[in-house]
């Protein structure tokens, strides 16, 4: 493990590399970069233990990073401009960041973001401490999943794909012999009738 990390971590110029993740930010400084970022004692023990790493319970992944890789992460996927209050500490293994949010920080707290939507309204709470959200086995996908439901069709919308699935069975039928034109159009036109009803 390295030395610990300088107290102007955070809010240090950025080197070359950084200016060209970030080309709007001429300087990290607290205009961009909230001061109240810190590192947690949690996380640094961590840190102290293996610089970078990953833990799974059940299903829950925790691929940690290292010093040197957080603050790559807060610049390069937008942190510092879109939730510039979310230290990110880690991936699940699915696009998903863990990351503290330094909103309150006095409370501080820990939350799952996706990294392709990073703003406040999209993190989901996830626990007080490491060992709290460390301790659970569920994917933190399900916990996102929980926030964005994906939506059950209507009842109108189950009944249009029942009829369009009726209307192939319908044509193939009449293309194999086995149903009389006559009696084929009756019930295509009654079928297309109530799909007309159903829009």
């Amino acid at each position: 493990m390295s030395a610990l990390p300088e107290e102007n971590y955070f809010i240090g110029p950025l080197t070359e590399e950084e200016m060209k993740l970030c080309p709007e930010f001429s300087m990290a400084n607290d205009e961009t970069i909230p001061p109240v970022l810190h590192w947690p004692a949690e996380f640094l023990q961590l840190l102290q233990y293996s610089n970078g790493g990953g833990i799974i319970n059940g299903q829950r992944e925790f691929g940690f990073f290292s010093l040197q890789e957080i603050r790559y992460y807060y610049l390069a996927y937008g942190f510092v401009q879109w939730a510039p209050c979310f230290l990110p500490i880690a991936f699940n293994g699915g696009g998903k960041f863990y990351a503290y949010d330094f909103r309150d920080w006095e409370n501080l707290r820990l939350v799952a973001v996706s990294s392709g939507d990073l703003s406040d309204e999209s993190a989901v709470y996830l626990g007080k401490s490491l060992e709290e959200v460390l301790g659970k086995t569920g994917n933190i996908e399900d916990e996102l999943d929980l926030l964005y439901p994906i939506a059950e069709p209507s009842e109108k919308a189950k009944r249009n794909v029942e009829i369009n699935q009726e209307l192939r069975a319908l044509k193939e039928r009449k293309n194999k012999g086995e149903i009389e034109l006559k009696l084929y159009l009756q019930i295509k036109r009654k079928l297309e009738e109530e799909i007309k009803q159903l829009q």
